[in-house]
């Protein structure tokens, strides 16, 4: 490889990484801590029993058209997050987000729910940043740090290829890393 190709690959590996170390080390905290069950929390939760006389409703829209108000009757000048969800086993309705979640949780009464509205701590914003729930500019910088995440380790393969004294010993780990994915995909460890 000619040194001028040789310092291009150097200077793209060494840009991405600089652009992304932030948002890696982000992934790399949150991923850990989340492996061993430290997620953060609710920052705030405040819940009000509320009187619904046509029971909670299924579609989106009209859950919103309920809820907004009841929202804005309880002093609660939240807005709703961005993900809508419906879990009709225990027929909970809501939206979720990074910042917070707002749902109504039915009661024995049909016409009775709890509206549940939760501010999310800081640490938990960044473990659903993590999570991909922070909606679209994250999802697509998260994507391009996976992205640039793979230059980065085929740029850092190829550059060590091209040098003649790391080019063994680089196939030799090259191939072991495909052994020991393979190993562990086939034993499901």
């Amino acid at each position: 490889m000619k040194s001028r190709t040789r310092f291009l690959w150097i200077k793209l590996h060494t840009y991405f990484s600089c652009f992304f170390l932030p948002l890696a080390i982000m992934y790399l905290a949150t991923g850990m801590l989340h492996m061993m069950d430290v997620d953060g929390g609710v920052r705030s939760e405040k819940q009000f029993e509320v009187t619904l006389p046509d029971g909670i409703p299924e579609a989106e829209e009209d859950v919103r058209a309920i809820m907004l108000p009841l929202m804005r009757e309880k002093g609660q000048d939240m807005t709703l997050p961005a993900d809508y969800y419906y879990e009709p086993k225990e027929r909970y309705i809501g939206w979720y987000g990074y910042k917070g979640q707002v749902y109504f949780e039915p009661l024995a009464e049909p016409e009775k729910a709890i509206l549940h509205i939760k501010k999310h701590d800081f640490w938990h914003q960044f473990l659903l940043i993590h999570k991909g729930h922070a909606g679209p500019i994250f999802w697509v910088v998260g994507l391009l740090f996976g992205l640039s995440l793979l230059f980065s380790l085929v740029s850092g393969l190829v550059i060590a290829i091209a040098v003649p004294m790391f080019r063994r010993t680089s196939i030799v780990f090259t191939l072991l890393g495909v052994v020991a994915l393979t190993v562990g995909i086939t034993l499901g460890v």
